[in-house]
């Protein structure tokens, strides 16, 4: 079985040859210093997973890579972050009406969930859950509905987010 970051890396190799292919004049944008990931890592107060650091050296984000979709870059992520972690802090959210299930917190936010990518149009933006309920596990994916609060998890971990991700471009679906 194949570590995260062989995965992580597969996945890009994948959609690298997409886009190479099919969309010649886009460029995925170039990875993200070690130091931008550390500064990254020190405002959020969390150890990023490996594997999402891997991905973020790789490509420090993407505008539209999957229909309309964006892939957050580290300033994206940050201002994502920021935004809601202020909410956090001025008592602007509480419990998510809905009620999440035992997988996810139950809370519109918390800070220890990190936002990487986000569909501009429907709002709903997707996370790294590293403060997950209590049948959860650390770094399963869910994404966040901007009205009932999040739902999930999709994935057990990032990479099988990415990978879904170029299977679906390889599939003709984005």
């Amino acid at each position: 079985m194949s570590s995260a970051i062989e995965r992580v890396n597969a996945a890009w190799d994948r959609i690298e040859k997409h886009f190479a292919e099919k969309k010649p004049d886009y460029k995925l944008p170039a990875g993200a210093a070690a130091a931008e990931i550390s500064a990254l890592e020190a405002l959020l107060k969390v150890p990023l997973p490996e594997e999402f650091k891997v991905s973020l050296r790789r490509h420090n984000g993407a505008e539209e890579w999957t229909k309309g979709k964006l892939f957050y870059s580290i300033e994206g992520l940050k201002g994502e972050w920021g935004e809601l972690a202020g909410l956090v802090d001025d008592g602007g959210f509480g419990e998510s009406p809905e009620g999440n299930n035992e997988f996810i917190q139950n809370t519109f936010f918390d800070k220890k969930w990190i936002p990487f990518d986000a569909n501009p149009e429907t709002g709903h933006v997707s996370y790294i859950d590293l403060n997950p309920g209590p049948k959860g596990t650390v770094g399963q994916v869910f994404w966040m509905d901007h009205e009932y609060g999040p739902e999930g998890p999709h994935f057990p971990d990032f990479a099988a987010y990415l990978e879904n991700t170029a299977d679906k471009l390889e599939g003709g679906k984005y």
